[in-house]
């Protein structure tokens, strides 16, 4: 099954001189579903982004597209099922 991943190096410029709290207030998540989602993939702590912290995000940053922001990953072994 597919999953939403973050583009972290246009996350980072777009957030670049805000503070962590200041940009979670901003998208309306809290701070650590913030850095959850920040977490390398292979950390059991990470998560992926969820619709709120997508909506948050795209609201926030109302010049920046999904594409712009965030990518569809699908994980390899599903990707010859059908």
């Amino acid at each position: 099954m597919a999953s939403i991943k973050l583009k972290f190096k246009v996350f980072k410029k777009i957030t670049d001189g805000l503070r962590d709290v200041d940009i979670a207030s901003k998208i309306g998540v809290s701070t650590v579903q913030l850095w959850r989602v920040r977490l390398p993939d292979d950390d059991p702590r990470h998560n992926d982004p969820g619709p709120d912290f997508v909506a948050g995000v795209l609201a926030a940053f109302p010049d920046m597209k999904f594409e712009d922001l965030f990518f569809l990953h699908e994980p390899l072994r599903y990707r010859n099922s059908g």
